[in-house]
């Protein structure tokens, strides 16, 4: 790339500005040669310097540069910079007339006489459409036309007869790296273009596509080889675009299977491309081989072509080449070859692959699968081809390494000193389980800790100390993980191997890193991963009996006799308990009660424990993917402790239906049924199941009403009484609610969400896909007569007719052809005069007498008209084929084209539209909003305090609470997230979703204390523990930013409850007040003065000591 600068000069240097060009690969390399320029030329730039920084413009192309590398202190006196601070233009309006002959030497830029500033305008800011047609109607580059010749440009882009411009298109579309190019890069590659592809004629925009990517990857001294090596490579094929073969079209290749008829050499027959080549050239030609591009030939024998190369990327074949690719596409009994292409067909990265990528992936695949040795499985071959394209480049070379070891690693990872850990291998582990750096250090910290227990079903308590010994780092887990984890291959070791490595020395050993080292290196040997020796099972403390399943099994052995040693409290309604069941022996009355009727303070003992059990499960569950938590006896056990845990909650459910303030909704609560119309007013009390529409437009002013209230009596009025204010849905809000039903109520999720539908394979998804099958489709119909085929059997025909008798130029060639007449058409008298004028009549009533002859141009229907003349029956058997879908048109077409052909085809844009329709009114959820949603619903259900409350059995969800204000006595509702009732004490909590990725860590606990109380959570956490008659308060903070869900537990305080129900208790007053007088007053009602805060007065007064 050029790289142009100009360097100015301040003005009171006096100096004049200066500019200096340099050619480069890189910026970074072109500013290095910058400053080397500038500091050879002794010229400083910056502030307090004599010139400015540098400024990189668009290169000039012109005669009289300065030669490259050298600061030149003349060109501004002859050049301008424009307004645009890019754009160089002569101080003297004129033709730049400079003639170079290099083919590829770039020409002057051309400005046209007397066009002052205002009437050009520049090509680089121009449509790619604009800018190709510009290239092709000047022979010289330009960077700058006029109105006129833009306006021409204009229309040509526009022109859908121009094929040629729409090739170009279409064909920089597929290249994708062409849009990087510069103007003048440009300009050189359209001229390129027009030397190899002629614009007379209708060329395959994937042929001009493949010779676009191969010209821009090329480096720029290359280029002009490149155009030659097309045009040696092409010379034959251009030929075909003029054959009559009905088989042969532009892009096919020199094959006798494609119609081209070859000699014994394998040299095409044919005349001359449209009669430029000389017979010097012809015989230069005649005894090159005929190449064929392997980039234009269709992508299985693309991989076939890297197939054959034994190792050698191939950028041209010959025939014999593309004879035995035919060959293999064809041999269905070669096994491995099919498995390739269908391998190769199967998988998106390798169909999107370039040429390069194709060659490397498909020798790796022949080192990993050797052609000679055992036939892989197709799942195999896509396996490792999928996992190819899923790592990193300069991983690649270890992954082919690792797969022919055996190791069919997913993917390659790497020590923290950048060398392969390993991980591919077989070992004591669950063969499930996915072996990382991370869960390596889970194993250290477990075998640094003092006890012996079953290192494959690890007890909950152990594992829970192992994580926490990570989390803080503590010694000696921190000296022995960073060893460790710098140690090559060190994932292919076994789990009892850094047991045994590990408890087999003291933990003084790692205050000395060196001798640490050296330990490592003797004793972390291991011949068999997988078959582990007694003695290495004891060297690592392995003791079976100690064991999760076994710890499991004496907790809930614990928890049942506990629970059937629980007395009993019986509740016997309106508030009256019986405390018979705490009296020495009296078993009897308990005996006799029924379950129902048991009191909170056991279940919520069962319900601790419970808890604790499921919490360690779940831990381990997490923590080691398979810290061999998916055996079965281990999911038996788990049944049980989650069928204690739902007998528990039926406990306390049914508790719950026996307190007074259930015992007066009982009949609302039942009332919520499918089907069951609510009533339009609500008396006091607690509703459980009601939908959010039903709450939303129920009787009474709930917390978010009176925080509205708070922003000013008019926006309430605006918004809850007179309804002029219309809040809409926003994407948080959705994203808050996602949260909480996944938290809260998952098994409500597809009530109000709709999630976005999965694309099934071999859907439509590209309009690529639509026309790589409108393509297949039409291949597979039966050839139809080009134009050529019927211009041929006309001709045939005419030359069967008898000829016409020629006029003649003279008279005597007028009196031979009347000769030549049969008798009766010689109707001139002997005695008569022979004129000209009466021969020719005669001549021309002989010729009518003629069959005409058919007419052999127009269209290809134009001709089928003339055929049908002569061969009615021909024409009818072409009128019974099937006609080709068109390739062009917008996407809609092609799906109307598709579904002609094929009814059932399934299209993504059809599935993503009936999504976005969305006729159920439902919050639509991306693929990422709902793994991003997963994610912190994860992070929540394993948090220790918030994972106890979301999944506590006594949890009641989205309980409605009616009641009275006290003080006003306004109707008012509430709604808590959640609501816990453990050993009498209420709990309510509410689940909030933040984003504070930003804020530090020390500065967390301000800024959620300013969430609480900008926000009024204080004020509502009072509004529920008011109406809801809660003990204590919860929030529940989730912090939802990608990849950093941290959690936060935050009780309301006294103090903070206090102050918000004292600002709930002015806001329902307020209310009440405008309810009474009907005026809602706005914000600000008062004019004011301005003044100082105690900040500003400090500033004025500083400044009044400086004045």
């Amino acid at each position: 790339m050029e790289f142009f600068n100009v360097v100015k000069a301040t003005q009171k240097s006096g100096k004049q500005d200066a500019v200096v060009w340099f050619t480069a690969k890189t910026e970074a390399r072109a500013n290095l040669m910058l400053d080397v320029a500038l500091e050879d030329a002794g010229i400083e730039t910056g502030r307090g310097k004599d010139y400015a920084k540098p400024i990189r413009t668009d290169f000039p192309v012109v005669d009289g540069l300065p030669k490259e590398g050298e600061v030149d202190f003349t060109w501004c006196d002859r050049y301008e910079l424009q307004d645009d601070g890019r754009t160089w233009l002569p101080k003297a309006a004129g033709v730049s007339t400079g003639s170079v002959d290099a083919p590829y030497t770039p020409t002057p830029t051309v400005i046209v006489e007397d066009a002052t500033a205002s009437e050009i305008v520049p090509v680089e800011n121009r449509t790619p459409a604009v800018r190709f047609a510009v290239h092709l109607m000047n022979d010289k580059y330009q960077t700058h036309v006029t109105k006129e010749q833009q306006l021409a440009a204009s229309e040509m882009s526009l022109d859908e007869g121009n094929t040629y411009l729409h090739s170009l298109l279409v064909a920089r579309n597929d290249v994708p790296a062409t849009a990087k190019l510069s103007l003048n890069a440009e300009w050189k590659m359209i001229r390129a273009v027009k030397d190899i592809f002629t614009p007379d004629e209708e060329h395959e925009p994937r042929l001009i596509a493949a010779f676009m990517s191969d010209w821009v990857n090329t480096d720029a001294g290359d280029r002009n080889q490149l155009v030659e090596d097309w045009r040696s490579g092409k010379l034959q094929l251009l030929k075909t675009e003029t054959s009559n073969a009905a088989d042969v079209t532009t892009g096919q290749d020199l094959t006798v299977e494609d119609g081209i008829q070859t000699d014994e050499n394998g040299r095409a027959e044919g005349g001359v491309v449209d009669g430029e080549v000389d017979t010097e050239e012809q015989s230069q030609q005649t005894q090159q081989p005929n190449l064929i591009v392997v980039a234009t030939l269709p992508f299985r024998q693309r991989v076939l072509a890297q197939f054959i190369g034994d190792g050698e990327y191939l950028y041209h074949i010959d025939a014999g080449q593309k004879n035995e690719i035919v060959r293999l596409e064809m041999d269905t009994d070669d096994a491995y070859v099919q498995n390739l292409l269908l391998a190769a067909e199967n998988v998106e990265a390798f169909k999107k692959a370039i040429e390069h990528d194709i060659h490397k992936v498909v020798n790796a695949v022949k080192k990993v699968f050797p052609v000679d040795g055992k036939k892989p499985e197709l799942a195999t071959v896509i396996q490792f081809l999928t996992v190819w394209f899923n790592t990193d480049y300069i991983d690649r070379g270890l992954l082919v390494k690792e797969w022919q070891k055996g190791n069919r690693v997913a993917q390659i990872q790497r020590t923290d000193v950048k060398t392969n850990a390993g991980g591919g291998n077989k070992t004591d582990r669950n063969t499930d389980y996915v072996h990382t750096l991370d869960t390596l250090d889970v194993e250290i910290a477990l075998a640094t800790l003092p006890m012996d227990f079953n290192i494959y079903d690890i007890p909950g308590g152990v594992y829970r100390r192992a994580k926490e010994i990570v989390s803080k780092k503590e010694s000696p887990f921190s000296e022995w993980s960073e060893a460790l984890r710098k140690t090559a291959g060190i994932l292919d070791y076994s789990r009892a191997a850094i047991f045994a490595l590990i408890r087999g020395t003291s933990s003084e050993l790692v205050n000395f890193p060196g001798r640490l080292r050296a330990y490592i290196n003797a004793n972390l040997t291991e011949n068999d991963h997988s078959n582990l020796s007694e003695e290495t099972l004891a060297d690592a403390g392995h003791a079976p009996d100690v064991s999760w399943e076994n710890e499991v099994n004496e907790q809930v052995a614990a928890e049942q006799k506990t629970a059937a040693k629980q007395p009993q409290i019986a509740n016997m309604g309106n508030g009256v308990f019986s405390i018979d069941g705490l009296m020495g022996d009296q078993q009897t009355q308990t005996d006799n009660r029924s379950p129902l009727n048991e009191e909170t303070t056991s279940n919520v003992q069962m319900e601790e424990t419970v808890s604790d059990e499921e919490q360690a499960g779940d831990e381990v569950q997490s923590g080691e993917s398979s810290l061999e938590t998916g055996e079965e006896s281990h999911t038996g056990q788990q049944a049980d402790v989650s069928q204690n845990a739902d007998s528990v909650s039926q406990n306390s459910d049914s508790v719950n239906q026996t307190e007074p303030v259930a015992a007066q909704t009982e009949p609302e609560a039942q009332s919520d049924e499918p089907g069951v119309v609510y009533p339009a007013y609500f008396e006091p009390g607690r509703y459980e199941g009601l939908p959010n529409e039903v709450y939303h437009a129920a009787n009474g002013i709930s917390s978010t009403q009176v925080k509205d209230a708070r922003v000013s009596l008019m926006y309430f009025n605006a918004r809850h009484v007179e309804k002029t204010i219309v809040k809409e849905r926003s994407s948080v809000l959705d994203m808050g609610n996602l949260v909480h039903a996944l938290a809260l109520q998952p098994e409500q999720l597809d009530e109000e969400f709709s999630v976005e539908p999965v694309i099934p394979e071999g859907a439509f998804t590209t309009t690529a896909t639509i026309r790589a099958f409108i393509d297949e489709y039409n291949a597979s119909l039966p050839a139809q007569l080009s134009a050529d085929d019927i211009k041929a059997l006309l001709d045939e025909y005419n030359a069967t007719l008898p000829a016409l008798v020629p006029l003649g130029a003279s008279l005597d060639e007028t009196a031979q052809n009347y000769m030549a007449l049969p008798a009766e058409f010689q109707r001139i008298d002997a005695d008569q005069k022979k004129t000209a004028t009466a021969m020719k009549a005669c001549i021309k009533e002989y010729n009518a007498t003629l069959p005409a002859q058919i007419k052999t141009s127009g269209s290809r229907d134009a001709l089928l008209e003339q055929l049908a003349i002569i061969n009615p029956d021909l024409v009818a058997q072409e009128a019974q084929k099937l006609q080709p879908l068109k390739v062009s048109g917008t996407k809609a077409d092609l799906i109307q084209a598709v579904k002609a052909v094929k009814p059932d085809a399934v299209f993504a844009d059809e599935l993503l539209d009936a999504w976005r329709n969305n006729p159920e009114g439902k919050v639509l959820v991306t693929h990422q909003q709902l793994a991003t949603a997963q994610a912190i619903q994860s992070a929540l259900l394993s948090h220790p305090t918030a994972g106890m409350l979301l999944t506590h059995p006594s949890r009641a969800v989205e309980v409605s609470y009616f009641g009275f204000d006290e003080e006003t006595g306004l109707e008012v509702r509430v709604r808590p997230d959640l609501e816990i009732d453990l050993d009498g004490v209420r709990i309510g909590a509410d689940l909030k979703t933040i984003s504070m990725w930003n804020v530090k860590q020390e500065s967390l606990r301000a800024r959620l204390h300013r969430e609480i109380i900008e926000r009024d959570y204080h004020l509502s956490a009072a509004m529920y523990c008011e109406t809801a008659a809660l003990d204590q308060f919860f929030w529940i903070f989730v912090n939802k930013d990608e990849n950093y869900h941290w959690i936060a537990i935050i009780e309301a305080s006294a103090e903070l409850l206090e102050l918000g129900m004292l600002e709930y208790r002015k806001a329902m007053r307020n209310i009440a007040t405008g309810f009474d007088t009907g005026e809602w007053p706005a914000p600000i009602t008062a004019d004011y003065t301005d003044e100082l805060n105690d900040f500003d007065l400090r500033r004025l007064e500083a400044l009044r000591t400086q004045a």
